[in-house]
């Protein structure tokens, strides 16, 4: 049986950022990597990829601070192209030497905790489906896979009788290999994937039938290029420290600027700056994209609350004005929910009946890791109420609420709201529950298991690079804070684990805050978090008033891993 000191599961930005920071600080170690993809990219992978696929980043926001990406060709408005994320991605493995360690085509479908001794996976090759499975020994284990791994596609009541092709948004560029010959389409779904895939067709002259499900969440928030008329660009607003203070943040004093988030919180007129500030925020958005000035056009208003949304949103990163083809018919949008299939033909709870050639399900993502985990520990999983973390969720409400009073002012919940699915397998009834996002708190002592890339944020390669260097501290033993043993140890561990994930609940509870963590306004303090853990320099600015008042891009965190490298000499 082979036998590695670190094995990676996910060969994507998250997995990549972890395996070349662990190889610097540990260059003996022998490290593995296995993603069951044919190319490395994870969500940025090459099959992945379709004609028009755009980040909703801009060049600067969406690269890793040592490893500057390209911006030739491109102006300060354009957003990054899918395949050059992609090319990137290779790029950094060919530099760091990551593409030695790799083994695509690799599927895990076991993983057996041995103790202390590590884990045992069980591994199929999805070139020789046929050829029995192989087993590997990982002293230490990191997966990799993030949230957006396994799709989650509904089952419709007469889909046999269907007749046509039924896939899920992230098989698009599969599938259709770019567009495909289709001339009646149908999109189910209100999220960000959905929007680029009707815009793609409707580019192409393909006319389409967008259904958003009436018991759904509903159209997600679209943000403008550019927002204010300052013309800030969005994902550098959420970086700006100020910004993050205008928001609760049950981590948020991690940053050293506690007093200002208890002026805006805790007292009457700080409430009333916040309130301002999120109002003027919805009602920006709303004026820019008219939607009252189109009655299709006002079908994709959002339903729910901007200050309770998390990351179901998204920015109008296209070359044309997107809601031009709403206007002038190209695309017709139903909000109702699909009652069943006949031949070639979607039946809707509204009594309309839609011809299709295909249907496009952009409905998410299966909570859990596509991985059998075998142990007799809790993982800190979704998956069925642990008794152990019940322990502590009203204390944790109870302080989340006392902190952030507004929290406790939840908008309604529609009547109509349902998930999709109560199978038991995919209803999911408890939450991540993961030590800083990261680590089950049964592995704490162990340090043989960690997860990256559990979470959605618009600062992926910031956390990413972040996490990376958490989890290598993590598994050598180096994190202070969480070196001890015993009852008190325990229930310290368990309990802020609990306040954190229960705070996603109350904080994005019209998003997807109770389900995982979502770090929209939280992604700065967040990372500020581990930085104090790891005894680095969190205020990374030279001066007081760029701190507070100008966005962190990844170039701030340049030479991060040599920074604590030399700490610990």
């Amino acid at each position: 049986m082979e036998k590695f000191d670190l094995v990676v599961i996910g060969a994507g930005m998250h997995g990549l950022s972890l395996t070349k920071t662990y190889k610097r600080v540990n260059p003996r170690a022998s490290i593995l990597i296995l993603d069951k993809g044919s190319s490395i990219g994870g969500v940025w992978a090459q099959d992945r990829l379709y004609p028009g696929l755009k980040t909703n980043n801009h060049f600067g926001t969406f690269e890793f601070s040592d490893f500057p990406m390209s911006s030739d060709g491109f102006g300060d408005d354009d957003h990054i192209p899918g395949q050059l994320v992609h090319s990137y991605l290779h790029s950094y493995a060919e530099k760091f030497e990551l593409l030695q360690h790799m083994r695509l085509n690799s599927n895990v479908l076991t993983a057996e905790d041995q103790g202390e001794d590590g884990w045992c996976l069980t591994i199929l090759d999805e070139q020789d489906p046929v050829k029995p499975p192989s087993t590997i020994w990982a002293s230490k284990l990191v997966v990799a896979t993030g949230l957006t791994s396994e799709p989650f596609i509904p089952t419709f009541k007469g889909q046999d009788e269907f007749g046509a092709p039924i896939f899920h948004s992230s098989e698009f560029a599969k599938q259709s290999n770019g567009l495909g010959s289709f001339q009646k389409v149908i999109v189910m779904s209100g999220a960000k994937f959905s929007w680029d895939i009707v815009s793609a067709y409707a580019s192409a002259g393909v006319e389409v039938d967008w259904v958003i499900r009436a018991s759904g969440h509903g159209p997600c928030w679209m943000t403008p290029n550019r927002l204010t008329p300052l013309k800030i660009i969005p994902e550098l607003l959420l970086q700006t420290r100020l910004v993050t203070w205008l928001s609760p943040c049950i981590w948020g004093d991690f940053d050293g600027y506690g007093l200002f988030r208890w002026f805006l919180h805790r007292t009457w007129l700080g409430r009333k700056i916040v309130d301002g500030f999120f109002f003027m925020m919805e009602h920006s958005i709303l004026s820019h994209n008219g939607y009252d000035k189109h009655p299709e056009i006002a079908k994709l208003k959002p339903w729910d609350n901007v200050f309770f949304v998390g990351t179901n949103r998204g920015l109008l990163n296209y070359d044309d004005d997107f809601f031009e083809p709403i206007r002038n018919g190209k695309i017709r949008i139903h909000i109702a929910d699909i009652e069943g299939l006949s031949h070639r033909t979607v039946n809707l709870s509204n009594s309309q009946t839609l011809a299709a050639d295909v249907l496009i399900c952009g409905t998410g993502w299966k909570d859990t890791p596509p991985i059998k985990f075998i142990s007799s520990n809790e993982l800190g999983l979704p998956g069925s109420p642990s008794a152990i973390t019940s322990m502590h969720t009203s204390r944790a409400d109870a302080e989340i609420l006392s902190s952030f009073p507004k929290l406790a002012l939840q908008p309604p919940i529609s009547s109509n709201r349902k998930r999709m699915s109560l199978n038991k397998e995919t209803a999911i009834n408890e939450p991540y529950r993961l030590y800083r996002f990261m680590v089950p708190p049964a592995y704490i002592n162990h340090r043989t298991l960690a997860f990256a890339g559990a979470y959605r944020s618009p600062a992926t390669t910031i956390i990413a690079q972040t996490q990376a260097l958490w989890i290598t501290a993590f598994l050598s033993g180096q994190v202070p804070n969480i070196a001890g043993s015993g009852q008190q140890f325990e229930d310290r561990i368990m309990y802020e684990t609990v306040l954190h994930s229960q705070f996603g609940k109350w904080r994005y509870s019209r998003g997807f805050g109770g389900r995982f963590p979502e770090l929209w306004f939280d992604c700065l303090p967040y990372v500020d978090l581990m930085l104090s853990e790891l005894g680095l320099n969190r205020h990374r600015k030279h001066s007081w008033w760029r701190e507070c008042f100008e966005a962190y891009t990844p170039s701030d965190y340049k030479g991060l891993v040599e920074e604590w490298i030399n700490l610990q000499e």
